[in-house]
């Protein structure tokens, strides 16, 4: 994401945003976990550790827009619809406050449900 101003210009990077992203979603009640889609469960433990923006995709644009793709695991017995709210508005919030930008788009995949362990 760039932003261009009469004194210069501010380049922020896409890892940055999603960085943001995932730790505000992370704060969110009912949110487990964040999981890049679509790799295998060993994978995704290394990746766990490597990236610390898996599960979170960012789209930039040239006009300095932006797109957020979330991909969550929900605690089991949650109410869905409620969490989602809550991750678009803790996510919103906290891009906002660090680049004064909301992402045009925060889309919110739920990738999966984990029960806890008692």
């Amino acid at each position: 994401m760039e932003q261009r101003t009469e004194l210069g210009e501010t380049v922020v990077h896409d890892e940055v945003l999603a960085t943001i992203a995932r730790r505000a979603a992370l704060t969110v009640p009912g949110v487990e976990d964040l999981q890049q889609r679509g790799l295998p469960e060993n994978v995704q433990s290394w990746v766990h550790h490597a990236l610390p923006f898996r599960g979170v995709r960012v789209v930039s644009r040239e006009d300095g827009h932006y797109d957020i793709d979330l991909f969550v695991v929900v605690r089991y017995g949650v109410r869905i619809p409620s969490v989602a709210r809550a991750l678009q508005h803790a996510v919103n919030n906290a891009l906002y406050e660090a680049v004064e930008r909301y992402p045009d788009h925060l889309v919110i995949h739920v990738e999966g449900v984990r029960a806890v362990d008692a």
